[in-house]
């Protein structure tokens, strides 16, 4: 199978334009699964099916430098799906969060109610790759440059 990078991004960015990439991406995935991505030269629109394989890697690399330490860190999450397949949903084990009970309790609340919405896969109109700030169906979110 050819891979094909429709969009990259990658860059230093505060703290709360990356928390909006984040959130811009969150409402389009729970609203209809519809999401674009626009840059300066570029724009690929991707539907996200109701279920997608999703994974989390958080990965520290340590480096001994003269008299201390220094430690990079990465955090990397990425949605894939088939156009040709649907994904069987799996109890979600994840939590993110400042720790929250109320945050928590809706987190979960919101977990239970897509549980009990199974609907068939939807198509994707484009497959997109995304690496850096901007969140892709193939998502990764570095910290550095890592590829």
């Amino acid at each position: 199978m050819a891979e094909e990078t429709l969009i990259e991004v990658e860059g230093s960015h505060d703290r709360a334009t990356i928390a909006s990439y984040f959130r811009q991406f969150a409402d389009g995935l729970e609203a209809d699964g519809s999401v674009t991505f626009r840059t300066d030269e570029d724009e690929v629109s991707v539907t996200v099916p109701e279920t997608a394989e999703f994974e989390l890697e958080i990965e520290r690399e340590t480096e001994e430098e003269g008299e201390g330490e220094e430690e990079e860190y990465e955090i990397e999450f990425e949605v894939e799906w088939s156009t040709d397949e649907e994904e069987a949903a799996e109890e979600a084990i994840l939590e993110i969060g400042s720790g929250s009970e109320d945050e928590q309790e809706t987190i979960d609340e919101a977990v239970d109610e897509a549980e009990g919405s199974h609907e068939p896969a939807a198509s994707d109109e484009a497959e997109a790759h995304s690496e850096g700030g901007e969140a892709g169906s193939d998502t990764d979110t570095d910290t550095d440059e890592d590829r």
